[in-house]
């Protein structure tokens, strides 16, 4: 029965954009072709242009920022409700990745030549424009960010960012922009506005309590570095391409959160933490990176044990602990029950939050982001910190970084579940690195026989 309903739901879905008003204007390729996770969204319907205009009102009053970027406007149903923003808004930039929309947005740029900039970039995939960059001394980044006002990071905003996006890598690229001082914050911080699946979401903000596949690395940093807040539900249905069948593998233990509002993306807002460099000055950041990564790997590594491989001896400052400890507060007023399942609430970060009654046996996975901060934060001013084989370790990973390309390179999460379709990139990764060493090692089995 509950088969029967998904797949209604489904048709339900294509049936509604395919008789939008507005469907002649959209490519047949977004119909035709359904997308569990597409990486582009399309704003398909008026009330959904409508719902999020309504949604953002309150943010749009105390914003300071006067610049708009929107990603992939498509025929510009939001983008309409950006323009009358004009008491607002002195600029808009409508960064889109299909030729086909093209026509159309240009003639905003026509009618408000002042106000509205046409650029044919993939925003989404910020990701491979840095790398790209990185590899040829290209100015693709600074060329595609070039209309906004340039600001420090503990400065306001530089612009508003408005899309919907499904590229997990577009997250993990929001976290190492600021991480690698490249990418998207290379102009200042940006006030964004994102429509994203809940899975996502939910990954970036939950707490361990929702299990390890879910709560990952990624998790840690990302709540270190941004404030976040969760606004409202947005109908998938009013969005193109289409959604395929949801499907879920009997007996998952990721379907307690696969199966959270497939009928729906969440809209939230993202901002850099202003005042982050003062947890983590910026020439400890790529430390700080490798620190979370790599005691990541397992979230059941116990952490003095882990410590004391780089610092001998460490484990008795870690239980023995005279520094008060500091309690976060939440940062926005919310109703804990109106939020998504599993996620949590942002708070203050502080790097004096000591976890505590820290034992042999406290692990990784314990740590909240606050506290891995704060265990980092300890470790970086021990004395042996400069002459230790972490940073060896962490010099040797970032020059294989440079020569391969790969963010996660030799720091890849194990998978609690290596036989399970997983929904994140960063498992599905482990997944198919340990599905080519399963494979070598079976070949050196046999070459040896």
């Amino acid at each position: 029965m509950a088969q029967l309903a998904l797949k209604y739901r489904c048709l339900r879905f294509s049936f509604l954009s395919i008789h939008s008003r507005h469907a002649s204007l959209f490519p047949d390729k977004l119909f035709n072709k359904r997308h569990k996770i597409p990486a582009h969204f399309y704003v398909a319907e008026d009330q959904l242009a409508e719902q999020i205009d309504n949604a953002i009102q309150p943010f749009m009053q105390q914003t300071k920022c006067d610049t708009a970027i929107e990603m992939n406007p498509g025929i510009g149903l939001f983008t309409r409700k950006l323009l009358n923003r004009d008491d607002r808004l002195n600029k808009i930039i409508l960064v889109e990745s299909m030729e086909h929309f093209l026509p159309g947005l240009h003639d905003f740029h026509t009618l408000y030549p002042e106000r509205v900039k046409v650029k044919h970039s993939d925003f989404v995939s910020m990701w491979k424009l840095s790398f790209q960059d990185r590899m040829d001394n290209g100015t693709r980044v600074s060329d595609l960010l070039s209309d906004l006002p340039k600001r420090e990071f503990n400065e306001d905003p530089s612009c508003l960012l408005f899309g919907a996006v499904g590229c997990y890598d577009f997250i993990k690229h929001l976290v190492n922009s600021i991480i690698f001082q490249n990418g998207l914050f290379s102009w200042g911080r940006m006030e964004m506005y994102l429509a994203v699946p809940p899975p996502t979401y939910i990954h970036m903000t939950c707490t361990n309590e929702v299990g390890y596949m879910i709560y990952r690395s990624t998790s840690m940093l990302f709540q270190m570095l941004f404030e976040y807040r969760y606004i409202t539900r947005l109908p998938r249905e009013h969005f193109l391409p289409n959604q395929s069948e949801n499907k879920i593998i009997k007996g998952s233990r990721l379907k307690k959160v696969q199966s959270i509002n497939p009928e729906y993306l969440y809209l939230v807002r993202i901002v850099p933490r202003r005042n982050f460099f003062d947890l983590c000055p910026i020439a400890d950041l790529q430390a700080l990176w490798y620190f979370v990564k790599q005691n990541c790997i397992s979230r059941r590594n116990r952490v003095i044990p882990n410590l004391e491989k780089w610092v001998p001896g460490c484990g008795p400052r870690l239980i023995i602990n005279s520094v008060p400890s500091e309690t976060l507060k939440p940062l926005y007023p919310e109703d804990v029950a109106e939020l998504p399942q599993y996620s949590t609430r942002c708070t203050t970060m502080s790097n004096l939050d000591f976890y505590p009654r820290m034992n042999i046996y406290t692990q990784f996975g314990d740590l909240s982001p606050s506290q891995m901060l704060t265990l980092f934060t300890q470790f970086r001013k021990w004395p042996e910190y400069s002459e230790s084989s972490f940073v060896a370790s962490l010099e040797n990973t970032l020059l294989k970084m440079e020569a391969a390309a790969d963010e996660n390179i030799g720091i890849t999460e194990e998978d609690d579940l290596p036989n399970e379709e997983a929904v994140f990139d960063d498992v599905k990764e482990t997944k198919s690195s340990a599905t080519k060493r399963t494979k070598e090692s079976k070949l050196n089995t046999a070459t040896s026989n």
